[in-house]
């Protein structure tokens, strides 16, 4: 898969503007090849407040937090995340900013994913809390991520990820460059 598969298969629901955030691994060889295309996109989808953000590891890899900045606020603003994200030594009170640069600083310097990072990402925070305290076991459904409560919804949320990125994959293969396929997503809205 090249680049701009994996970019899509990996983040389309975010760049596209219904999920908060994606997070993908790529060697570090295959980043470095690549990351002037990817810097060339940026200007394209800070427009619509979307952003990428480069994450070095020591063991080779690049991580790649992409993030829509309204969603992903909207996520650290309710009440009950925000009372989670304190059992997790976040500083909530200190706002977005904040609370993004500690979810990035861990995972820059941490060896596993923390547990919270699938709040960021826009999983349910009954699954985040039932992955975490299950030990990843006795899901109810597991597909983007384990579920742990409400599984209709979340199939239904899982659906409309999967059809994003297939319809992006769809337009890319057809043509169109990565950030024209999410304006064209984005265009089209609740049509699709």
């Amino acid at each position: 898969m090249g680049f701009e598969e994996t970019v899509i298969h990996c983040s389309a629901p975010a760049l596209c503007g219904i999920k908060p955030a994606s997070l993908f691994s790529l060697k570090n060889e295959f980043y470095s090849i690549n990351r002037s295309r990817l810097f060339s996109w940026r200007k394209n989808f800070s427009k619509d407040r979307r952003f990428f953000v480069i994450i070095k590891k020591e063991d080779g890899r690049v991580l790649i937090f992409v993030y829509d900045k309204s969603l992903l606020e909207k996520v650290c603003s309710k009440k009950k995340n925000q009372e989670y994200l304190k059992t997790k030594d976040y500083e909530v009170e200190k706002g977005f900013n904040s609370i993004l640069s500690e979810l990035l600083f861990r995972l820059a310097h941490e060896n596993s994913f923390p547990h919270e990072t699938g709040l960021f990402l826009g999983y349910p925070l009954e699954d985040v809390i039932g992955f975490e305290t299950q030990n990843a076991k006795n899901c109810v459904f597991s597909g983007f991520w384990k579920v742990y409560g409400d599984k209709q919804a979340a199939l239904d949320l899982m659906k409309k990820y999967r059809l994003c990125t297939e319809i992006c994959m769809s337009w890319f293969r057809q043509g169109l460059s990565v950030p024209l396929a999410a304006q064209k997503y984005k265009k089209m809205g609740e049509k699709l």
